[in-house]
C-alpha cells in the first residue's frame, strides 16, 4: 500500500486533532494529592497515571509519545479509556480494545495494516503498570503518613527530594528533557535556538550548551538561563542549578 492510500478512519483523524492528554506528571503532583504517581515507558511511548490508592483507582492519565501520529493518537486513546477504572481494569485491556475504539465501523480496521504493529505499545505499558504498582502505592502511603509540618520543615523528609535524588542520572536526564520539551524549548526554537543537556551532576546541578541563535546572543543567555531554571525547578525539583557551557 503506498502512502498516498493509506487511511485512516474518521475517529481516528478527529483524535488525532485534538490530543488533550499529552503531558507528564511528577512525583510532587502526585504527592500533593495523596495519590501515587505510575510511570511506564516502551519505546517511543510515557505512561503517567495518578491514583487513588483508597480505590486502586486512576485519577487522571497523560502521555508523552515522539513516534509520529499514530503514537499520540493511541497514547490519548488509551488515557481516555482508563481515566475512572481501577488499575487491576486499566491494566486488562488489550491492544485491541484500544483499536477497536478507533474504528468507524467493526469490520474496518482503523489504521493501515503496516500500522497496526504500533498498537503493540498498549499492552506492553500496561504490563509494566500492573507490575509498578505495588512499589508506588507503598510510596503514596508512606508519604500520607508523614506529619505535613515535618514535611515542610525536614529536609530529610522532603518526599520529593528523596524520589528525584533516588533516580538514576538516565533516569533524571529523561525528567529533565520532558520539562524542556514541553515548557523550554518551543519558545527557544520560535526564536532559532535550542538547548542540550550535556550532564547532571549529583541530582542538583545541570550542565546544557546553548544552540543555534542562542549560542550567539549574548544579551538573552541569562534571561533564558533564568528561566530554565526555575521551571525546571517549579516541575521537578527545587534545588536544581542550570549550568551553560559557553
Amino acid at each position: 500500500m503506498s502512502v498516498a492510500e493509506e487511511k485512516f478512519s474518521a475517529k481516528f483523524d478527529e483524535i488525532a486533532s485534538e490530543i488533550k492528554h499529552r503531558g507528564a506528571y511528577y512525583q510532587e503532583d502526585a504527592s500533593e494529592k495523596g495519590m501515587a504517581l505510575l510511570e511506564a515507558k516502551f519505546k517511543d511511548t510515557k505512561l503517567y497515571w495518578m491514583v487513588d490508592v483508597k480505590e486502586d483507582r486512576i485519577f487522571s492519565a497523560r502521555f508523552f509519545a515522539y513516534g509520529g501520529k499514530v503514537s499520540l493518537v493511541i497514547g490519548e486513546t488509551l488515557c481516555k479509556m482508563v481515566e475512572g477504572l481501577t488499575v487491576e481494569e486499566a491494566c486488562s485491556l488489550l491492544k485491541t480494545d484500544v483499536e477497536d475504539q478507533l474504528r468507524d465501523e467493526a469490520e474496518v480496521p482503523s489504521v493501515p495494516e503496516p500500522k497496526m504493529k504500533a498498537f503493540d505499545t498498549v499492552e506492553e505499558l500496561l504490563k509494566t503498570c500492573k507490575e509498578q504498582y505495588p512499589a508506588a502505592k507503598g510510596v503514596a502511603i508512606a508519604s500520607a503518613s508523614i506529619n505535613k509540618e515535618d514535611f515542610k520543615s525536614t529536609t530529610e523528609l522532603n518526599v520529593v527530594a528523596q524520589a528525584w535524588l533516588g533516580l538514576t542520572k538516565d533516569e533524571q536526564k529523561e525528567q529533565i528533557e520532558i520539562v524542556l520539551d514541553e515548557h523550554i524549548r518551543p519558545a527557544l526554537m520560535n526564536d532559532g535556538g535550542n538547548v542540550m543537556v550535556l550532564d547532571v551532576t549529583d541530582g542538583e546541578k545541570i550542565l546544557v550548551q546553548y544552540q543555534g541563535a542562542c549560542g550567539s546572543c549574548g544579551s538573552s543567555l541569562g534571561a533564558t538561563l533564568s528561566f530554565m531554571e526555575s521551571t525546571l525547578r517549579k516541575h521537578i525539583y527545587n534545588e536544581l542549578n542550570v549550568v551553560p557551557q559557553m
